[in-house]
C-alpha cells in the first residue's frame, strides 16, 4: 500500500475520532446545560418559597405589631377598663336609692355611703363622673334614656328635661351608664298648660 493511501486512511480515522470527540463533547455540554437548568429551576423554586415565607412572616409580624399598638393605645386611654367601669357605674347608680331606705340601719347606711364614695373615686381616677341633667335643659340623646314623655303646649320646651329620674355616668363624652329622664314633647293640640298630660312611657 502506498504511503499516500495510508496517509488518507489515517486522516479519515483521525477525522472520525475528531467527530466522535466533538459529539461526545457536545453531549456532555448538553447534559451539563440541562443539569444547570434543572438546578436553576430548583433554586428559583426554593427562592420563591423563601420569599413567600418571608412575606408571610413580615405580614404576621406587622399584624402582631399593629395589634400590640392598638392594645397599647387602649391601655394609655384606659379603655381596657371600660367593661369594669361600666359595672362600677351600674352599682353606683342603681343601688344609691338604698341610702334613702328608712328600713336600713344607720350604720349600714354610713358603710354604703363610704362604699359609693370609694366607687366614685375609682370612676374619677379614670375620668368618669356622675351626670344629672337640669330641668329645662336640652336632652342629650347619647347620654340619656327616656322613661316618660310629657306633652306640653309650650313649643320652647320640646325635647327638654322634665325630670331626671336616675343619674348617668359619663367618661370622655361617652356614657358608662345612661341617665334616666322624662322629657317634654310639644303637642300643638293642647290649648292651655292645665291640659298638660303624660304619655305612656317609652325608650
Amino acid at each position: 500500500m502506498s504511503s499516500e493511501i495510508q496517509t488518507e486512511i489515517q486522516a479519515d480515522e483521525a477525522n472520525e475520532v475528531t467527530d466522535l470527540t466533538s459529539k461526545n463533547d457536545l453531549n456532555q455540554l448538553t447534559e451539563l446545560l440541562n443539569e444547570l437548568i434543572d438546578k436553576q429551576e430548583k433554586f428559583s423554586r426554593q427562592l420563591t418559597q423563601v420569599l413567600r415565607e418571608n412575606i408571610n412572616f413580615q405580614n404576621q409580624v406587622r399584624q402582631g405589631m399593629q395589634n400590640e399598638l392598638v392594645q397599647l393605645k387602649e391601655q394609655q386611654r384606659g379603655e381596657q377598663f371600660t367593661p369594669l367601669l361600666k359595672e362600677i357605674a351600674t352599682v353606683c347608680v342603681e343601688y344609691r336609692n338604698l341610702l334613702s331606705d328608712e328600713s336600713i340601719n344607720e350604720n349600714v347606711k354610713r358603710t354604703l355611703q363610704l362604699m359609693f364614695e370609694q366607687l366614685e373615686d375609682i370612676l374619677a381616677d379614670y375620668g368618669a363622673e356622675l351626670s344629672t341633667s337640669q330641668i329645662g335643659e336640652s336632652r342629650r340623646p347619647l347620654l340619656t334614656k327616656i322613661i316618660n314623655v310629657i306633652a306640653t303646649d309650650d313649643e320652647s320646651k320640646h325635647n327638654t328635661i322634665a325630670k331626671s329620674r336616675r343619674p348617668g355616668v359619663v367618661r370622655n363624652g361617652h356614657p358608662l351608664y345612661r341617665e334616666y329622664v322624662d322629657v317634654y314633647v310639644y303637642d300643638s293640640s293642647l290649648t292651655t298648660k292645665s291640659e298638660m298630660l303624660t304619655i305612656a312611657p317609652r325608650d
